[in-house]
């Protein structure tokens, strides 16, 4: 009599340890995407419409900047563009893609080396880390050089797992490599990685690393012979790439970060950033704690190369410190090597520590995505609102605000609105610290309140917080305003 009722909680069970793992992994997706959607956002990804735009206008397009010459992201927005239409829906889509498409990466990397449920803990991890999702719905090449990244990683990790040159997985890696570097130049960085390993001869069989790294020559070769057939310059898209210094904002260095010296800033970018949160302190105690003897062998070959691979992109970054911005993103790779290894770690321990660190680490997570900027060409976002609203008024706007808003400008058929100098009797719009002297105020934008900020404020608690930090969490923007100029 007890037999059946004991076979269906064995099945029950069987059914939770399938499928609670997805199931909290997609709640936590959503959760984190509807804390830190940002969505169009003005600065590269305008860059990478435009150069879609000429693979739909006039291809095929060489690229005359270095956005244009990411094919892999280019080409994959121009193809939603020709299926979905042009706008931001295109745009919303090929991020969400590619974000899907890394998280898969990371999954199938994962598994391989600790197995179904570190698999899990680690796209749990990178699926809400910051610098993960402020990447999510803005489209960018960051998410695209990783999962290129990822897959060249798990295919040559298969070759050192099984210590044989397999030479079709050596030929995909070398490929995805390739493919990595046509998404950004400084893939080439993490890939120096492998000069120890090829030294070494191990993890990696040097036939496969040699068979990987014709494969990836390969690649690039043609892409060389398509410059050059369409530029006459083969090597154009390196020449672009190493002459675009002037377009760098060096500014950006201190935008979360906490610099002291040149020496360790690149370390400080990692253990003192939100777009970071806790990850890389967790992966501290998880080296401490001995976590490469928690792997069989052919998993350690495995972590040893995306550890050289991430530990490569670390210090040439760090020493390329006057020729790249300290921008977390650069850093992604040793984000998802240090995800690894907590995860590792975090599947080995005991239940309640599994649960009581990784609640920890998540909820940081969300934490941090809570107060960032999701909203940073606000100026821009309020001109389209403002001009929605008075779609047969001129609207006169500023230089920067007129270049930021101009494609949704676009998209929305705002033919009303245009740049220039203030002119009386006219409407102006800009943010408050632009606006014109005896101007009256038709209305008023102020910014969008953090999510956090939000909470805070509507529990009246926010008056308690500190001043700088309540004026970052409630108006992270200069407030915008639509005002009619004087005479």
């Amino acid at each position: 009599m007890e037999i059946l009722p004991t076979a269906r909680t064995i099945v029950r069970g069987r059914l939770v340890a399938t499928w609670h793992w997805p199931v909290l992994t997609a709640m936590l997706v959503l959760a984190a995407l509807a804390l830190g959607w940002i969505g169009y956002a003005a600065s590269d990804d305008a860059a990478y419409y435009l150069a879609a735009r000429h693979w739909l206008v006039a291809p095929p397009f060489a690229g005359h900047d270095h956005w244009a010459t990411r094919f892999p992201l280019v080409i994959g927005l121009a193809a939603a563009m020709r299926v979905i239409g042009e706008g931001a829906p295109a745009l919303t889509l090929v991020a969400l893609s590619w974000y899907a498409a890394f998280l898969i990466a990371v999954h199938a990397l994962a598994v391989r080396i600790g197995g179904a449920r570190a698999g899990w803990i680690a796209t749990i991890l990178l699926a809400t880390m910051p610098v993960v999702v402020a990447n999510a719905t803005t489209a960018s090449c960051d998410l695209t050089e990783a999962t290129f990244l990822l897959v060249g990683i798990l295919l040559i990790g298969d070759c050192a797992a099984t210590d044989a040159a397999t030479p079709r997985r050596a030929v995909g890696a070398g490929l995805a490599f390739g493919t990595a570097i046509l998404c950004r130049e400084t893939t080439a960085l993490a890939l120096l990685g492998f000069v120890p390993l090829f030294m070494l001869g191990r993890p990696v069989p040097r036939r496969a690393m040699i068979a990987m790294g014709l494969a990836c020559a390969l690649l690039l070769a043609g892409e060389a012979l398509f410059q050059w057939l369409a530029t006459g310059h083969p090597l154009n898209r390196w020449d672009v790439a190493f002459h675009h210094d002037s377009h760098i904002d060096r500014a950006a260095n201190l935008e979360g970060n906490v610099l002291v010296h040149p020496a360790i800033d690149p370390l400080l970018v990692l253990l003192i950033n939100d777009d970071f949160a806790l990850i890389f302190w967790l992966a501290i105690a998880a080296v401490a704690l001995r976590v490469d003897r928690m792997l069989a062998a052919p998993a350690r070959r495995r972590m040893t190369i995306l550890v050289a691979l991430g530990l490569a992109t670390f210090l040439l970054v760090g020493a390329l410190y006057t020729k790249l911005v300290l921008n977390p993103r650069y850093f992604m790779l040793p984000a998802i090597g240090a995800a690894v290894a907590v995860a590792v770690w975090l599947d080995r321990a005991r239940l309640r520590v599994r649960a009581a660190v990784l609640t920890v680490a998540v909820a940081t997570n969300l934490l941090m995505l809570s107060i960032e900027n999701t909203h940073p060409r606000w100026a821009a976002q309020a001109l389209v609102i403002a001009a929605r609203s008075l779609p047969t008024t001129p609207i006169v706007t500023d230089a920067a605000t007129y270049h930021r808003a101009l494609m949704p400008i676009a998209w929305n058929r705002l033919t009303m609105v245009e740049r220039g100098e203030p002119k009386p009797g006219a409407l102006y719009f800009s943010p408050d610290y632009h606006i014109p002297a005896h101007a009256t105020i038709v209305s008023r934008y102020p910014s969008p309140r953090t999510p956090l900020g939000a909470v805070l404020d509507d529990l009246g608690i926010a008056r308690f917080v500190p001043a700088s930090i309540r004026r970052r969490l409630l108006t992270p923007n200069p407030t915008a305003s639509l005002v009619r100029v004087a005479g």
